[in-house]
């Protein structure tokens, strides 16, 4: 009971960022203690329409033998203080390729489904006829803002997010379930989970852990 009344009060006092606002954050991104990149994390929330931009880039002395880049960029309507995507983009870059990802959304469902270079395999489901998805960072974004799961597609997989807040909501631990790959073995399950850590005046967190394929992606507030 005590933490359904935490949750509650959280949500409705703190989970919703003011109209208006533009909330920016800058990261160190660090995997075995070493500093691999830098991440910076843009939301802009009005009372019709929101944004999320993340900028991610190699940094620190790996970058000299393992360049990357990452561009990713979300954006939808609000309506009754829920956000409903609308467009989805990421670009990615290194050495050796560059990709690209395009998804629309129409009432809360893929729409259309974009990507450079071009997928020669079939898809092997119809995330099309899916109800209630979301891109990556919309979903992220639900959930930070005190929704306790999301439904996500972003063009390779599909995946479920489950927020498992702790007694005090300055940690979350977010569970990967009902994980599929779009393109290849469905098995086959990189994401394993989020841990964030958040203030509970604040929109954005101020710490990350991603957990994929064996490694642990630490990011912290710069």
């Amino acid at each position: 009971m005590k933490l359904f009344l935490n949750s509650l009060v959280f949500l409705f006092l703190f989970g919703w960022p003011v109209f208006g606002e533009e909330i920016k954050k800058n990261y160190v991104v660090k995997v075995g203690g070493i500093k691999i990149g830098e991440l910076n994390w843009e939301i802009k929330i009005g009372n019709d329409d929101y944004s999320n931009r993340l900028s991610l880039k190699s940094k620190g002395l790996l970058s000299a033998i393992y360049r990357f880049k990452g561009e990713y960029f979300s954006e939808g309507l609000v309506y009754e203080k829920k956000i409903m995507p609308k467009k989805y983009t990421h670009f990615w870059q290194t050495k050796k390729t560059d990709k690209n990802m395009e998804l629309i959304f129409v009432e809360n469902k893929l729409n259309s489904l974009k990507q450079e270079p071009v997928e020669i395999e079939k898809i092997r489901l119809n995330v099309f006829d899916v109800q209630h998805t979301n891109d990556p960072l919309t979903a992220f974004q639900k959930i930070i803002m005190g929704e306790k799961h999301a439904l996500v597609v972003d063009g390779r997989r599909l995946y479920t997010m489950i927020a498992r807040p702790n007694e005090n909501n300055n940690q979350t631990i977010i569970e990967i379930t009902n994980y599929f790959n779009l393109w290849a073995d469905h098995k086959r399950n990189k994401f394993e989970k989020i841990i964030f850590e958040k203030k509970i005046e604040e929109t954005l967190p101020y710490k990350m852990f991603i957990y994929f394929d064996g490694k642990v992606f630490k990011l912290e507030q710069n």
